[in-house]
């Protein structure tokens, strides 16, 4: 009986105030279906990185073998009892072997005909691991092929068609195309049957590479250390997980997923506390009430826990529709914005289970410990304890402890200590350690911006700010929950806008570096012969038509660095990532490596594209001023380019520093270029280009004819190069307007994210400010019993929303900065990022007229009711 009545009592008590239920019950929904949005879509994203990793690097662990280009005269294979060993290595769950690039591997290498057709060779295993880390889905049999569009398009075949052709001018072969893939790789390429390889070249069982894919839980460094260990030491062995396309895309989802899961984990966290605290406050009243007429604490406690199981049941089941909500939102903006499909999010019911069990026993400690205070002390004493409590000292510590270390990690990424792959996630953290520190410290803010604001609310004659005031600094924490959930959903409103609109206008800066001049021609994946040149420049409307090669990558030969700045050798000290360990080439360091391309220095220059006035430009090498200044070298200096082949030092090239200046299509400061007349600079190209003065064009940079409408130019040069869909013709106007498009829809999934902030700013305001205006009703009747009139009492409440407001401002407006530095200055992509004033403007404007408006409505609502049925309220 005693059990029924209990809980009889705690049902009747808690659905008897249903405003405060209400406002209770939204809370914690809110809470909920954040913390459940945040969950799933990290482990979606999770999923769906991997997916993408899995696409583009393959699905194995880790790649074994021999590398055919490593520079030795020796091109090792592996042998049938080797492979076996590697295949039945302890944790293989799956493998493929593939002979890559047959003509070295085998010696049959004609570097000649290479260059000439250009295409990559690949033979391998057809099984569903290779065939998914080569892009293709046909089973290949010993007579088939495939082949990527390029090549179908060089050789003029589809699918079904056979083709002879020789891999090095020796052996023919004849293959029938079974499947045509998408560019893969370098553009061009053609993959075999290694079986059908094996027995053209009588090779046997060998191959040059396997892949292996681990069981879960199976350490890929391990295996290396085993494989080096009982099969060879110097086998090249390269971990999917140390690729640096791997590093950065599980970066950039670190990235993300910290980043705005921070800021939805601490509304959520802010939301739930907030929502405690203000229902609490009610409950202390009646709790003490209870203990002063008899009641046990036993029996205190008992109403605590069904009712906090009851409000647990509703908050659980509005949370889960929030959250599906929340999902589908942040999906797209995540899908459209950072490119990470999330088509298998799900809400994991144990994630459920998990949030609703810690959300109980949350909202039953908090409960039961505001019951053992009322249950303890007497019941004004418990009254007036929880409503002026001081600040918790641990809160202090654990600001200012979050507040030095983001700001110490941002000092470090600053002075270059932490690395350049991790510097963009260290520096992210830093900035959301540093704005935690500042929302946790909102406590030891509220007298300082109160008193400020005070005073300017005085200097206004209005009289009643003054105990506005005073009761906000009196009852900081309290308020300090509530200031720091608007204040986070500020944060939210500065940061995320600020680091979309960098990200666009960092894109469109990129385009107009790419369009030096009006119209540019380039070649996805390939170059573009001198004929073409030759047809661009008799187009009409065409000016002048400038050809750039590609850059290559030049070893630089003997050079004096002591001169160079060493910090930034010691920055750039890492080895190339295209040089597998062990090769001759991989102990060089990335400072000894420079970018060159090959183009007419002097048509250049007479286009107003170089601005440069030595002499002899064509006979050297013009480089940019800050790779000039690390590198301690200046005009008329000598440089050393260094030739290489297949990973060996060769023949170094004396060539003068002929220009320094800023090359504007591009930011990369260790890129330079060299004139194609000069002789000692033709083996860049390759060495069938050794008697060519030609230059094999990666780009080309059209200048129009002063008057000539670039559009119709730009249609012209479409319409001629038209039969090769790798030629891409693009002017400034169309490919800014194209990034604006993009921008448009990029800001509309943005607006669609901000909408969540919005509905959790709009709720939040509610709730916070309702139940706490609320919960001070009867002390609104005794100021108006004494001498507040109604016009007086609506002054102060909307000060006193005023204050909530500036203060939310102010903190939010601090928090989002920190993050804001820690994003730029991760990256050297934002190149003077700005802040504009509507992410700024906006905010102030959401908070300030919400506050205001729920201020003003809750004031009219009390000034209706007389001073008798306000001191009845509970």
């Amino acid at each position: 009986m005693m059990k029924r009545s209990t809980f009889g009592i705690a049902m009747r008590m808690l659905f008897a105030k249903k405003q405060r239920l209400i406002l209770t019950c939204i809370g914690i929904g809110v809470s909920f279906g954040l913390i459940i949005a945040i969950g799933s879509l990290y482990i979606s994203m999770e999923h769906s990185v991997q997916k993408t990793i899995d696409k583009k690097y393959g699905t194995f662990d880790l790649m074994v073998g021999y590398s055919p280009t490593n520079g030795t005269s020796e091109k090792k294979l592996l042998e049938k009892e080797e492979i076996h060993k590697l295949r039945n290595l302890d944790g293989v769950i799956d493998s493929g072997i593939a002979i890559i690039f047959p003509e070295l591997a085998t010696d049959r290498y004609d570097y000649e005909a290479r260059n000439k057709d250009a295409i990559n060779y690949a033979a391998i295993e057809s099984n569903e691991l290779t065939q998914n880390f080569y892009g293709f889905t046909t089973t290949l049999n010993p007579d088939e092929m495939v082949i990527t569009e390029e090549v179908a398009k060089r050789w003029e075949v589809k699918q079904g068609d056979s083709k002879e052709f020789s891999m090095n001018n020796d052996i023919v072969l004849r293959k029938t195309v079974a499947e045509i893939i998408p560019e893969y790789t370098s553009g061009s390429a053609v993959i075999l049957n290694i079986d059908a390889i094996r027995e053209a070249y009588s090779l046997g069982e060998v191959a040059n590479t396997v892949y292996l894919d681990l069981a879960d839980g199976i350490s890929d460094k391990a295996i290396e250390a085993t494989i080096r260990s009982e099969i060879d030491p110097d086998m090249d062995i390269s971990l999917q997980s140390q690729d640096n396309g791997v590093i950065k895309q599980r970066i950039m989802f670190r990235v993300i997923s910290i980043g705005l899961g921070s800021i939805l984990l601490l509304v959520s966290i802010l939301f739930l506390s907030s929502s405690f605290k203000l229902m609490l406050l009610g409950r202390i009243r009646e709790l003490s009430t209870f203990r002063m007429v008899g009641a046990s604490r036993r029996v205190i406690y008992k109403m605590v826990m069904m009712e906090a199981a009851v409000l647990n049941v509703f908050g659980i089941v509005l949370g889960v529709g929030i959250g599906i909500v929340f999902c589908s939102i942040s999906t797209k903006f995540i899908d459209s914005m950072m490119g990470f499909p999330l088509n298998n999010l799900a809400i994991d019911l144990r994630l459920i289970a998990s949030i609703a069990v810690l959300g109980w026993l949350t909202l039953t400690l908090s409960v039961m410990r505001i019951a053992v205070t009322a249950a303890a002390d007497a019941p004004l004493v418990a009254v007036r304890h929880s409503e002026q409590q001081g600040l918790s000292r641990l809160n202090a510590w654990c600001a200012g402890i979050l507040f030095v270390i983001g700001c110490l990690i941002l000092v470090l990424a600053w002075l270059g200590i932490i690395g350049s792959n991790v510097r963009l996630l260290f520096t992210l953290i830093g900035g959301l350690l540093a704005a935690g520190g500042c929302i946790l410290g909102t406590g030891y803010l509220i007298p300082i911006v109160s008193s400020i604001s005070g005073w300017f609310f005085r200097k206004l004659a209005i009289a009643e700010a003054y105990y506005a005031v005073k009761q906000f600094v009196a009852l900081r924490r309290q308020n300090s929950f509530i200031v720091m959930l608007l204040a986070s959903i500020v944060t939210a409103f500065i940061a995320i806008p600020t680091f979309i609109e960098n990200f666009n206008r960092a894109n469109e800066e990129q385009v107009m570096r790419e369009h030096i001049t009006p119209i540019v021609i380039e070649k996805k994946r390939d170059v573009m012969s001198s004929s073409v040149v030759k047809k661009v420049r008799q187009v009409k409307g065409v000016d002048q038509a400038l050809p750039m090669g590609s850059f290559h990558a030049v070893l630089l030969g003997d050079m004096d660095y002591e001169r160079a700045d060493q910090n930034w050798l010691k920055r750039n000290s890492n080895s190339p990532e295209y040089f597998k360990k062990g090769t001759p080439l991989y102990n060089t360091y990335g400072y000894q490596w420079l970018g060159v391309a090959q183009t007419d220095l002097k048509l250049m220059r007479q286009m107003g594209l170089l601005k440069v006035d030595y002499k002899e430009l064509s006979s050297g090498i013009v480089i940019q001023p800050e790779y000039a200044r690390h590198m301690g070298i200046g005009l008329g200096d000598t440089v050393f380019l260094q030739r290489t082949r297949l990973g060996e030092r060769l023949e170094q090239y004396e060539l003068p520093v002929s220009g320094v200046t800023e090359l504007n299509f591009t930011t990369e400061e260790t890129l330079g270029l060299v004139d194609h007349h000069n002789p000692k600079v033709l083996w860049i190209e390759g060495d069938n280009n050794n008697s060519s003065k030609e230059i094999s064009a990666r780009k080309i940079y059209v200048q129009v004819s002063e008057g000539t409408d670039i559009t119709s130019v730009r249609i012209a040069l479409q319409k001629l190069l038209e039969d090769d869909p790798l030629i891409k013709v693009t002017d400034l106007d169309s490919e800014l307007l194209r990034i604006a498009e993009q921008s448009r829809e990029q800001y509309t999934i943005l607006w669609a994210v901000m909408v969540i902030f919005v509905i959790v700013g709009i709720v939040g305001i509610m709730n916070t400010l309702g139940a706490t205006f609320h919960a001070h009703r009867r002390e609104y009747a005794i100021l108006r019993a004494i001498h507040l009139t109604t016009a007086k009492l609506r002054s102060v409440m909307i000060v006193q929303g005023l204050l909530y407001a500036i203060t939310s401002i102010v903190i939010g407006i601090l928090s989002g900065g920190w993050i804001i530095i820690g994003l730029f200055t991760g990256t050297d992509e934002f190149n003077g990022w700005t802040i504009s004033w509507y992410t700024i403007v906006l905010p102030i404007i959401v908070v300030g007229v919400i506050t205001l408006l729920i201020s003003f409505l809750y004031a009219r609502q009390i000034g209706l009711n007389s001073i008798t049925e306000e001191l009845k309220v509970e």
